[in-house]
């Protein structure tokens, strides 16, 4: 089994995030995830919800490889299985099997495809086990109780019935399926879209969450405070899933938060993940330095082995930031941040160019949730979004995700929190 508890779960894949993002924005994530990460972890269902993957893949030619395939050849994605499987193959059809949400009827080319890259059986990481219970635990903890902080009362009292009705249903359903226990998020999410009256919960077909809230807003109009609350109830299921499966896998979770009343439901459960590991302590130090790098753009002119060789380049780099975060002081700091600038001169190097795109780069080496607001206050402007909060295994915690305008974006890759300023079209 490979060592995967210091990679970032890739959730830019997940089905729901995919949507809503560009496929520069995805290839911008990949690009410097696979650069500055030491590898990326996937959940199976990923690997096929992701439309900008699906293309990132299969139109590369099937003499050539892309990016994607490269990096699983070289062992740096990690996929996380429900059940043992001996190929993407075996994958897809035990995805359709169990009626997860999302379209699986046109992919056997791109299972085909990550097959043929991926030796699974070496490289696979089993589902963790029980995950449903904590799932549980985390729901009734941030959506059953008093309404977190920050959330906005009338989403409150408007997802109610999906709240309680909604997720008791879902424990009972899930109790019944083979070896249901806990809470399963597409159990909830069924139930839920059966509460809002746009699913049939006797269709055994999944239908995903745009798809419900696009014949929510037939009902209650797009605009409706209805149909914003709709929204909210399922990006809070979402935002805790993944806090709670990257957990339950010792990896890191990224998980995003598209409105204020998200991002108070996301600190809630970091806050209950931080009370459960009794893991509190107040931060103690930072890395924050901004480098000069070749673009995204300039970077997929090579070739994927030769942006993958160029990992080698910053060997350095991961080694000291993993030692700043697990023993954060003035010392750790400063070889972290020369290590990084180290790192950008070398990739300068072997891509010169008349410019350079800027990263910020900022890790926390802390272990207190509750400073997950703190320690963003700093660099987030409310009321602009979405956000995004990058957790370690270890509990480290960062934050930051704006756009700014249609040129210029700041992007954050899956882990450290890593933000490209570009003002490229």
């Amino acid at each position: 089994m490979p060592d995967h508890t210091d990679y970032p779960l890739f959730t830019v894949t997940d089905g729901p995030i995919d949507i809503n993002i560009s496929g520069k924005e995805f290839e911008t994530r990949l690009v410097h995830g696979l650069l500055l990460e030491p590898g990326l972890v996937m959940a199976d269902a990923y690997f096929f919800s992701s439309t900008h993957l699906q293309r990132h893949v299969l139109e590369e030619s099937r003499d050539s490889i892309s990016l994607f395939e490269a990096a699983m050849r070289r062992g740096l994605v990690v996929p996380a299985l429900r059940q043992p499987a001996k190929d993407f193959v075996d994958v897809l059809g035990y995805l359709r099997g169990q009626q997860m949400q999302g379209n699986y009827d046109s992919l056997d080319d791109l299972a085909f495809r990550l097959s043929a890259s991926c030796d699974l059986e070496a490289s696979q990481v089993i589902w963790p086990a029980r995950s449903g219970l904590g799932y549980d635990k985390l729901i009734e903890q941030c959506l059953m109780g008093p309404r977190p902080s920050g959330v906005d009362s009338q989403m409150w009292k408007l997802t109610d019935e999906l709240r309680h009705r909604g997720i008791t249903e879902a424990r009972r359903i899930t109790h019944l399926r083979p070896s249901g226990e806990g809470l399963r998020r597409g159990e909830l999410a069924r139930v839920a879209g059966s509460i809002l009256g746009v699913i049939d919960p006797e269709d055994p077909h999944a239908v995903d969450y745009n798809e419900m809230l696009s014949r929510y807003a037939q009902i209650v109009g797009e605009t409706s405070s209805k149909h914003r609350a709709a929204k909210e109830f399922f990006d809070w299921i979402d935002e805790i899933h993944r806090v709670n499966y990257a957990r339950s896998l010792g990896a890191r979770p990224s998980v995003f938060a598209s409105t204020p009343s998200s991002l108070a439901v996301l600190q809630k459960a970091m806050l209950s993940v931080a009370e459960d590991e009794q893991i509190v302590r107040p931060p103690r130090d930072q890395i924050s330095v901004v480098i000069k790098i070749p673009s995204v753009r300039r970077l997929l002119r090579w070739s994927p082995e030769k942006l993958l060789d160029a990992r080698d380049f910053g060997i350095a780099w991961r080694a000291s930031a993993r030692r700043f975060l697990t023993a954060p002081n003035d010392l750790t700091r400063h070889q972290a941040e020369q290590a990084l600038e180290a790192y950008a001169k070398k990739l300068r190097k072997i891509s010169p160019g008349p410019s350079y795109i800027d990263l910020s780069v900022r890790a926390f080496a802390t272990k207190a949730a509750p400073t997950l607001l703190t320690a963003a206050s700093g660099f987030i402007l409310p009321g602009i979004g979405p956000y995004v909060a990058t957790a370690a295994s270890t509990g480290y915690l960062a934050y930051q995700y704006l756009i700014r305008g249609r040129y210029e974006k700041v992007r954050v890759s899956p882990g450290l929190n890593i933000i490209e300023t570009s003002n490229e079209a």
